[in-house]
């Protein structure tokens, strides 16, 4: 018999304000279209409108127009990228054998609509400030995505830290996980004719910002997440990964759209105080009297300290969690007696256990150098309770890593993840308070290795970072609670709300410098709050010397108005190496680093409320400013500065891009309207920083932090509140991240609740 026609009425609008179909007929569900008018969705000021042949949405939000002709296509053809193990580089490789548009489709059900076009089926789903679009072709074809037309000269940003020198994106072709290379100074040309060095794409996360006023983030953990950002912007991922899930946010602002964001994906979390100080770190502690050669020099040298990072190697193999009585003769006496004086123990680890570590940093001493061609300790019982990702075959996965050879943690397993921090328990309750968590990028896992919870590398090799950060995290809480940092360097979606990340390996020279100071805006604009990065830079001076001192005081510079200083590098780059000038100008802003910890601190707490981050481009803070997707090299750092960074060689001065209002000079107190751009002394122990006009600053006593954050709690500390310049309505008011209301009004300041060591007052500009 003919099937009876159940089409539905092609004039049928959607309002998801209400949740329920304007036309009743709709209830008459499942059903098939066999027409080709538009359907409207509604939700609030959204409208979604849906034109079924050809498909293709259009999306507005009350009389502007957010995105227009949104297609949906499939790719078909194959991947073959090439891994680069010596510099985690990746070399994205795709033959696509053809391109198709998905066509016409047919309504199958409406709450929430559902579309079948040929072998795709397409869900949409609306609410106030959020469409969902979720996609799955079958048979899965290498590529599945969306496009769309961009305005001219519209901006993006996002996308995770982008280790390039601008904010905006526009115009790049970004493969999430392969897009970052060195091109700076040192580069071979060789290697320029060809892009650069591949290097490994840390932090990278498949959230993009709009300057129209829309953002997009691809739901998904699979590797091979493409946004090509021309003037027909797509978005796709493999359909190894998975259905296609796509979120386009429809909020007012960028601060509103990010806020969206990490509603769904996870704030950032609220670390304790020590976790936005000063952290010291070598490469290679070869002893521990190396360790107490950095903790005693900062004591010597009248250097503020809340941390000492114990990087590897440190454990008898990678990774026992074991520490190595060789290097360390007295371990826990060693953090013990750090922690008498206030300075905590960060310990350094991988996922990854090893079969050897032969090519791997070890001591120099020959029983290490015997430890460490052997099979870690723990590699066999691990193996046996089946604790190891899996290869294509069911058998453990073993591949080599930049320490050696050994197989990851999988952390899928609620078994795995269980023994790995059991392995963790005893060095934390040693006295160890903070982990560096390193590695877990995705592209350590090829496609079709095999997790516990029967998913591939396909579809999760960039989930698993998340995981391994979870399971750390636990770990400390389970030990030091409310007390524990994790340090963490690998990014994707929701791991913004975990610890700290830092920016990953930089060369020591001024485009690096530069290229990190663009990364740190775009990672914050993708929800990273908690930031950091190596001041002096990791690899070195052409990878054979120290960082230079006129760098290595411009990146301390740096460092100084980031959420967490942290200085680590492979080389001697310790202040008192240097000298006399070089030691007092780095301990100049590790100092005022450490008196701006409360003020750091309740920017993170605002971040945790409502996602706006610690660093905050002109993007996030003017989003109409004509410069907001552009500047690139400036930034605001909480809610009262303004800071420009000195990323040229040689300049005694840099054109500052001010944003608009008011602002007064941090040094000098001169006064200055903001909206256009300035040109600001920048002499080598000067950073230009601006603070907002009526602004309500609360610092440390200097006296307090001279020798770092200590143990004193919170709520106890002094407090030193600088009012800059006349606030507008005669009061000004700052909340700390312990809740304490500090207020000015009529020349005097007051605490709520009282501190006990009372509030010292100073004005400027």
């Amino acid at each position: 018999m003919p099937e009876r026609d159940r089409s539905v009425p092609c004039s049928a609008e959607i309002d998801r304000s209400g949740a329920r179909p304007i036309d009743d007929r709709a209830a008459l569900l499942p059903q098939r279209s066999a027409c080709a008018a538009p359907l409207v969705l509604r939700a609030g000021p959204l409208a979604v409108t849906v034109a079924l042949d050809p498909l293709s949405l259009t999306v507005a939000r009350g009389e502007r127009g957010l995105v227009s002709d949104l297609r949906l296509w499939v790719a078909e053809g194959r991947a073959a990228d090439q891994f680069v193990q010596i510099t985690e580089g990746v070399l994205d490789h795709e033959e696509i054998d053809e391109v198709r548009r998905i066509g016409r489709a047919e309504v199958v059900a409406r709450d929430p609509l559902v579309l079948r076009a040929g072998d795709t089926e397409i869900r949409l789903s609306l609410d106030e400030g959020h469409l969902l679009i979720e996609a799955e072709a079958r048979p899965a074809p290498l590529r599945l995505g969306v496009r769309w037309e961009a305005r001219p000269g519209e901006s993006f940003t996002g996308l995770g830290a982008r280790h390039g020198e601008t904010l905006d994106q526009a115009g790049r072709r970004v493969r999430l996980g392969a897009d970052r290379r060195y091109t700076g100074p040192d580069c071979p040309p060789d290697m320029l004719e060809v892009g650069g060095i591949p290097q490994g794409d840390y932090a990278p996360v498949p959230f993009l910002v709009a300057q129209r006023g829309y953002a997009v983030w691809l739901e998904t953990g699979g590797d091979g997440a493409l946004f090509d950002l021309g003037a027909h912007p797509a978005v796709s991922g493999r359909g190894a990964a998975g259905p296609l899930r796509l979120h386009l946010f429809c909020d007012p602002s960028p601060a509103a759209l990010l806020r969206r964001y990490l509603g769904l994906s996870g704030l950032p979390a609220l670390l304790p105080e020590w976790a936005y100080g000063h952290w010291k770190s070598r490469d290679v502690y070869e002893h521990q009297r190396d360790v107490l050669d950095d903790f005693e020099g900062y004591a010597r040298h009248d250097l503020p300290l809340d941390a000492i990072v114990i990087d590897s190697p440190w454990e008898t193999q990678y990774n026992t969690w074991e520490p190595n009585p060789n290097q360390f003769p007295d371990f826990a006496g060693t953090v013990g007696r750090m922690r008498a004086s206030g300075v905590r123990t960060v310990v350094w680890v991988t996922p990854w256990v090893n079969i050897e570590s032969v090519d791997g940093q070890r001591p120099p001493d020959p029983e290490s150098e015997r430890l460490h061609r052997e099979p870690a300790s723990n590699y066999a019982e691990g193996e046996a309770a089946g604790h190891y990702v899996r290869d294509a075959d069911g058998d453990t996965f073993v591949a080599r890593w930049w320490m050696g050879t050994g197989s990851p943690i999988d952390f899928t397993s609620p078994e795995a993840d269980a023994w790995w921090r059991e392995l963790a328990r005893p060095v934390l309750e040693l006295g160890v308070e903070g982990i560096k968590a390193d590695d877990g990028e995705g592209y350590y896992f090829p496609p079709r290795t095999r997790f516990a919870d029967g998913r591939s590398g396909a579809e999760a090799a960039w989930s698993y970072g998340g995981l391994y950060r979870r399971s750390m995290q636990r770990a400390l809480d389970e030990a030091h609670p409310g007390e524990g940092v994790l340090f963490g360097r690998c990014g994707w979606s929701g791991q913004q709300a975990i610890g700290h990340t830092w920016g990953g390996d930089q060369a020591s020279d001024f485009w690096s410098l530069r290229t990190l100071v663009a990364a740190s805006l775009t990672a914050a604009a993708s929800g990273f709050s908690n930031w950091s990065h190596d001041v002096g830079g990791y690899l070195g001076r052409r990878l054979m010397e120290r960082c230079p001192k006129e760098l290595l005081l411009r990146w301390a510079q740096f460092g100084c108005f980031t959420p967490l200083m942290q200085a680590h590098g492979r080389f001697e780059q310790e202040a008192w190496t240097y000298d006399a000038e070089t030691l007092a100008v780095y301990r100049e802003f590790i100092l005022l680093h450490e008196r701006l910890v409360p003020y750091i601190r309740a920017a993170a707490a605002s971040a945790a409320r409502c996602g706006l981050p610690i660093i905050r481009p002109l993007a996030l803070l003017e989003p109409g400013d004509p410069r907001a997707f552009s500047v690139a090299d400036a930034y605001g750092f909480g809610p009262a500065l303004w800071v420009a960074p000195v990323l040229e060689e040689g300049a005694r001065e840099r054109e500052v891009p001010l944003p608009r209002g008011r602002w007064i000079d941090f040094w000098s107190g001169e006064s200055h309207d903001g909206g256009g751009e300035i040109v600001a002394p920048a002499p080598l122990g000067r950073i230009p920083v601006y603070v907002r006009a009526g602004s309500l600053v609360v610092t440390y006593p200097a006296d307090h932090v001279a020798g770092g954050l200590g143990d004193t709690p919170e709520t106890e500390r002094p407090l030193e509140a600088t009012l800059w310049g006349e606030p507008p309505l005669g009061r000004a008011t700052a909340r700390l991240a312990d809740d304490t209301r500090v207020r000015w009004r009529a020349g005097a300041v007051s605490a709520a609740p009282e501190r006990p060591r009372g509030i010292r007052l100073a004005t400027m500009g």
